[in-house]
């Protein structure tokens, strides 16, 4: 599968997983499109606004990784929160809850990965 970057569409949205206002997000994979033979539901370059959250939700049946590009925020996973930079990398498996909330004064970037056992 390729996706070249002239093909990917930045789209607006808001309330991500119920979280605070909003951001944009790039879907290499978007959220629902199913590809037969893979473990991959998402694969996404997000944008945070300045003050917007990812809500916390569970992974109950799948597993994600959101890895920090720029920005500047705080990552939550079962209730444990931590700073989150550049180049931090996190990893909610199977089971688990997390959520992340841009602190910083521009947008957090960051790739964010779903993946589960099954396609389902």
């Amino acid at each position: 599968m390729i996706r070249k970057a002239s093909e990917l569409s930045k789209v607006r949205r808001e309330a991500f997983t119920n979280g605070v206002g909003g951001g944009f997000a790039t879907h290499a994979l978007p959220p629902g499109e199913k590809v037969a033979g893979s473990h991959f539901q998402m694969v996404s370059r997000i944008e945070l606004d300045p003050g917007s959250s990812i809500g916390s939700h569970l992974h109950a049946e799948n597993e994600e990784i959101y890895w920090i590009l720029s920005g500047e925020g705080v990552y939550t996973e079962d209730g444990r929160e931590v700073p989150a930079v550049s180049g931090d990398v996190f990893i909610a498996l199977q089971g688990h809850s997390h959520g992340l909330k841009n602190t910083g004064p521009g947008p957090l970037e960051m790739i964010a990965v779903i993946a589960a056992d099954r396609n389902s």
